[in-house]
């Protein structure tokens, strides 16, 4: 079970949502111009979620709270109770508390693992939008829900769906489902643009316990 590789589709597909194009129905565009007009790509952002991850195959149920900051293209902390992963545009830290062991690499991407920000350059290529639901209501809030979904059926996430709160046109929910038809929901409880931000957020330093494995080279 990799958390890492989960938690690092969530914030970019948030930042999807800032940067859909063309691909766009006309009436997912406009929810999406909304949605711009709230986060600009040189903004910081703070954002805390509950997720729910749930596996097709044994029906298992994992829930969790987390919280992530992203600033720029490539830098980025994310924080769930069992794993820290950190990235300063170049170098990234996957720490796990139940092993005590960090794993430095340097950034990279690949089908399952986006970085955050930078899948707002593929999204609106490889993904069609559409309005799901007009008109719900989540939370208390009147909201719209889109649906994404590939162009290409070999896609590691096969659908993906968001709420957006027609009050704020922030993201309220985000789910998705992969290739192994497993499903992973995030709840957005709370977002805060422009929060100031320290450097040694996008750094990790492990203390003289923890067990390190370098595979930068």
């Amino acid at each position: 079970m990799n958390i890492g590789k989960r938690v690092f589709i969530l914030p970019g597909f948030l930042i999807a949502l800032f940067a859909g194009q063309s691909v766009l129905a006309q009436d997912a565009q406009e929810v999406i111009s909304k949605v711009q007009e709230q986060v600009a790509i040189d903004q910081s952002i703070r954002v805390e979620f509950q997720q729910v991850f749930e596996w097709k195959v044994t029906g298992k149920v994992e829930r969790l709270d987390g919280m992530m900051v992203l600033e720029g293209l490539k830098r980025f902390h994310i924080a769930t109770p069992d794993q820290t992963v950190v990235s300063n545009g170049e170098t990234m830290w996957t720490y796990s508390r139940l092993e005590n062991q960090v794993i430095i690499d340097k950034v990279r991407q690949d089908a399952q693992t986006l970085m955050p920000r930078d899948i707002l350059f593929t999204y609106p290529e490889q993904y069609n939008t559409q309005i799901w639901r007009k008109y719900v209501t989540f939370g208390g809030d009147s909201a719209v829900a889109l649906r994404m979904t590939p162009k290409e059926q070999d896609q590691f996430m096969q659908e993906l769906k968001v709420w957006v709160s027609r009050e704020s046109w922030q993201p309220l929910k985000v789910e998705f489902t992969d290739l192994n038809e497993n499903t992973t929901t995030y709840e957005i409880t709370a977002v805060q643009v422009d929060s100031t931000i320290t450097e040694e957020m996008f750094t990790f330093q492990p203390d003289s316990t923890t067990e390190i494995i370098d595979v930068r080279q």
